[in-house]
């Protein structure tokens, strides 16, 4: 099974073509942080995205390539240093100490520390293959589009469903216990945790690994909230949603394109998303039914490498494409797999997602076909920074302060609100192009 380490060496030796243990060495670096008492919760927010990835230290006696000050605070050894400050207005990572002091609103300051993160893996891993990270590397709060007054409301989540339970949901828990939220939250997912997700799943550790997704995030989570119930389903949404009917706030954080579409065929009133694209960018997109503009299966349309992606399954596995398109692995489809994997107790694999067992025996090559490269999952800090910017479009959304449904980030440079775009409708969405959709929005929800 794939464990944590490597799913963080799979990732980097991709982007930098290395191979596999030449890319874990470069992350056996150690960053040391020191931060003054004013900065010290922040600072821990930065070293709890960072430690997922790199080792880090607050011990200047350990040998460290690099030491990130937080704060004010003074060096503490003679490694190269980068200096982050924050304050209400926004926060900077530099290599020269910074003037800014004060407190930010705690939402902003946890999407800083994404920010923070980046150019700390950066400057410690080193290489010109990576995404560039300029410094100074500044973030000004007022890009994020949030009115300030919108961090002091009272925000109950009854209605609302959190669909997966994977990095980015991680990450907008994370972020949202930095609001006053009450109610109940439902939590819709089928899939057990994989020996890779304590990578970058911030609420998980190795002894989660086989738990339900759904149950672990719940119960790990609820702690940091007071008034708002987390209630975890082991199921897919849309049987959930047959289940419990439609659903007023859909906030979708699963890692399929074909999920999402087929979470819009359910016609939730307000979808809110964010997604990742391995380390590279984060897209946020949001509507409200009746919708004239994109829809999720708009934004997330079907492109020939799903199809690439599904007949290397189907073949890796030793079963039709017909399967392959489904969710789940079937008892008659366990016994198939098992032809191939002589050895193994199919029952073992009963219920589990087709993607999840392809991508496991990818990484314990026992799949040896020209497509079995694994799905790779993106560093903590970048999970993390989609989940935190799903919950400020949610923020937008209550509040009225959202004219556009599609913003594309690069989680290695700053927010940029100028890039937001108004999508508009593709003409043959699989979805919304259909004449009937519309006349039911209008009777759903008015």
């Amino acid at each position: 099974m794939i464990n944590a380490a490597q799913e963080n060496a799979r990732m980097l030796a991709s982007i930098l073509g290395l191979a596999e243990d030449e890319a874990a060495a470069r992350l056996e670096q150690t960053i040391l942080v020191t931060s003054d008492a004013q900065c010290a919760g922040w600072a821990r927010e930065i070293s709890e995205l960072l430690e997922r990835t790199v080792n880090v230290t607050f011990d200047p006696a350990v040998n460290a390539q690099i030491e990130l000050i937080v704060g004010d605070g003074q060096p503490r050894s003679n490694s190269r240093c980068l200096y982050a400050s924050i304050d209400e207005q926004g926060a900077s990572v530099s290599t020269q100490p910074q003037k800014r002091k004060g407190d930010a609103p705690p939402l902003f300051a946890a999407i800083a520390a994404a920010s923070v993160a980046a150019a700390a893996l950066a400057a410690v891993i080193n290489d010109p293959a990576l995404p560039s990270v300029s410094l100074p590397h500044v973030l000004d709060f007022n890009q994020l589009g949030v009115p300030m007054a919108a961090l002091e409301r009272q925000y109950d989540l009854s209605g609302s469903v959190l669909i997966g339970a994977g990095a980015v949901a991680h990450g907008f828990v994370r972020a949202l216990r930095h609001l006053r939220v009450l109610g109940e939250l439902p939590i819709v997912d089928p899939k057990t945790v994989g020996g890779g997700n304590p990578n970058r799943c911030l609420y998980l550790d190795e002894t989660d690994v086989g738990k339900n997704k759904s149950q672990a995030l719940a119960q790990r989570a609820q702690k940091d909230f007071g008034q708002l119930r987390l209630l975890p389903f082991v199921e897919e949404y849309r049987t959930y949603a047959k289940r419990v009917g439609p659903t007023r706030t859909a906030i979708v954080t699963v890692d399929s394109r074909r999920a999402r579409r087929t979470i819009q065929s359910e016609l939730p009133r307000r979808v809110l998303d964010a997604s990742t694209t391995d380390i590279q960018a984060v897209i946020v997109h949001s509507h409200k039914q009746p919708n004239p503009h994109a829809c999720l299966a708009c934004i997330y349309k079907h492109i020939p490498d799903e199809f690439a992606r599904e007949q290397a399954i189907a073949e890796g596995l030793g079963i039709s494409l017909d399967m392959a398109r489904e969710a789940f692995i079937t008892p008659e489809a366990a016994l198939l797999i098992s032809r191939h994997q002589p050895g193994r107790d199919p029952q073992q694999w009963i219920g589990m997602a087709y993607d999840s067992l392809f991508k496991q025996l990818c990484g314990e090559q026992a799949l040896r076909t020209p497509e079995g490269k694994q799905v790779l999952a993106p560093f903590a800090f970048v999970s993390m920074l989609a989940g935190a910017l799903l919950v400020c479009e949610f923020l937008r959304s209550e509040n009225s302060a959202a004219s556009t449904n599609y913003w594309a980030v690069n989680p290695w440079g700053i927010p940029i609100s100028r890039v937001r775009r108004l999508r508009g409708r593709i003409s043959d969405c699989e979805f919304c192009s259909r004449p009937e959709v519309d006349a039911a929005a209008l009777e759903l929800w008015g």
